[in-house]
């Protein structure tokens, strides 16, 4: 007698054929009997008996099939439950139809009862294959194919990576695009679901899926590295596969302690991951790119060394590209006089952070020479309306951070040109919510966002104590 392990593997691996079967048979069978009512296509007649017979005796197999499966627990049980009831009734109707229509049936029926049946045999069918589409494909996979595709990831628009939150923002839109329809809501293969934190703490029925801190004895990252012939590599060989980006971070959010809550700055980034980072900051938005594409020739290795030792992060924006971001946020020293370092890489350089840092207005005569800058963050610095007008050069500029700084409306106003603005950040400047009105009138296009957001407390954000 062979283990039950393998009468499942073995169900598993025919229940699709034993599932198309009946399908095909039944549904031929109806256009048949509704065919041969037409003189034309009397001769059809004969073969309807037989095709239907074959749909029955299939849906029952299919039936007995798909319950020894669904044992498993692998599954949505609602959705589960619907499906089992439905194939039951398309196997009952079937045989009811068959019998019927060879008139073996002893009772004297209406001769329009046929065709009854199969339109209700029909109906049935359509709900049973939705039901169990779901089931194998997910939530919304019947109108993905005919409206908005399931193929298309999800994601999110993140402005600052350093401000966004890892699993919320990063992790967890991988795992909804690449996971969600093996082990999510609807199906749980291997008794694991990994939409939510309990859940993915809590694991499968091979263990947990991560160990906090211990990306390579991790369960889910294992299973992503292996190759995509071994029958244990996750996704499975013919879905959507993760990228090395994605898998490297899902890979640092392990080693970090599998954070739920935390921004990225809170988290260590090392060198091979900072560019990682940043190249998702032009994921999700649908606007003009904060990249160019047209290519451009490497930077000066002599003006990026010269960067460097004055303290500044200097990093392609995306792997194999020449484009830099320049970050001083490890050098809050910088002073005006390095900023003019930045105009040897002024075709490469297009994001600048130099937020936090000692430069007052005078610094803004050399970024401005920074065409190419799509990106600019001046957060809590000394600048004002009377620099902020050298900026009127920018053209390219899409992002303007100048949160905490001594700008006025009418320092904002004097960019009004610079209409590819997207974002622009104000909270705590010298803008007031009056100004607001009137500046998005001259930024229509743009996102003037005055920060000063509520955030839900959670239960990692306070401490009990209690005396001894």
């Amino acid at each position: 007698m062979l283990p039950l392990l393998s009468i499942t593997e073995f169900l598993g691996r025919f229940h699709p054929l034993l599932v198309h079967l009946p399908i095909g048979m039944l549904l031929l069978g109806i256009v048949m009997h509704w065919l041969s009512t037409k003189a034309r296509y009397a001769g059809l007649r004969p073969g309807i008996a037989v095709t239907l017979l074959i749909g029955a005796v299939s849906a029952i197999f299919s039936c007995i099939s798909g319950w020894l499966l669904a044992g498993d627990g692998e599954y949505e049980v609602t959705t589960l439950d619907r499906h089992r009831w439905m194939g039951i009734a398309v196997a009952v109707i079937s045989v009811v139809y068959y019998l019927v229509f060879t008139n073996k049936i002893s009772i004297k029926l209406p001769p329009y009862f046929p065709y009854v049946l199969s339109l209700i045999l029909a109906l049935t069918l359509s709900f049973a294959g939705h039901l169990g589409g779901t089931l194998t494909h997910g939530e919304g996979y019947l109108t993905g194919a005919w409206g908005e595709r399931t193929d298309k990831e999800v994601r999110k628009f993140i402005p600052d990576v350093q401000q966004a939150k890892v699993y919320d923002d990063i992790i967890q839109p991988m795992l909804q695009n690449k996971c969600y329809s093996c082990h999510g809501p609807s199906k749980q293969k291997g008794k694991l679901r990994l939409d939510s934190r309990e859940n993915i703490l809590t694991g499968g029925e091979d263990g947990a899926a991560i160990v906090p801190g211990k990306g390579d004895e991790s369960m889910l990252y294992k299973r992503l590295i292996l190759e995509q012939t071994d029958k244990e590599h996750m996704p499975p060989k013919g879905r959507p596969q993760f990228t090395n980006s994605e898998i490297e971070l899902i890979h640092w959010w392990i080693n970090s302690g599998a954070a739920f809550d935390k921004f990225v700055h809170a988290l260590p980034q090392d060198e091979k991951i900072q560019p990682l980072l940043l190249a998702l900051q032009s994921s999700g938005s649908t606007a003009k790119p904060d990249v160019p594409e047209t290519p451009v020739d490497a930077a000066s290795p002599a003006g990026i060394a010269k960067l460097k030792e004055a303290g500044a992060t200097v990093i392609p924006v995306a792997t194999g590209s020449n484009y830099l971001s320049v970050n001083f946020i490890s050098s809050k020293a910088i002073t005006d006089k390095e900023t003019d370092m930045l105009t040897e890489l002024a075709a490469q350089l297009v994001w600048l952070k130099v937020g936090g840092t000692s430069i007052t207005d005078n610094a803004m005569v050399s970024i401005a020479k920074l065409t190419n800058l799509t990106r600019l963050s001046l957060e809590h610095t000394d600048i004002t309306d009377e620099g902020l007008k050298h900026l009127q050069t920018l053209g390219n500029l899409l992002y303007l951070n100048i949160v905490g700084t001594k700008v006025t409306a009418n320092g904002l106003s004097a960019l009004k040109e610079l209409q590819n603005l997207q974002s622009v950040y104000l909270y705590q400047s010298a803008i007031t919510g009056q100004d607001l009105e009137a500046l998005q009138k001259l930024f229509p296009s743009a996102t003037l966002d005055t920060g000063g957001y509520s955030l839900p407390l959670l239960e990692g954000d306070t401490s009990e104590v209690k005396p001894r």
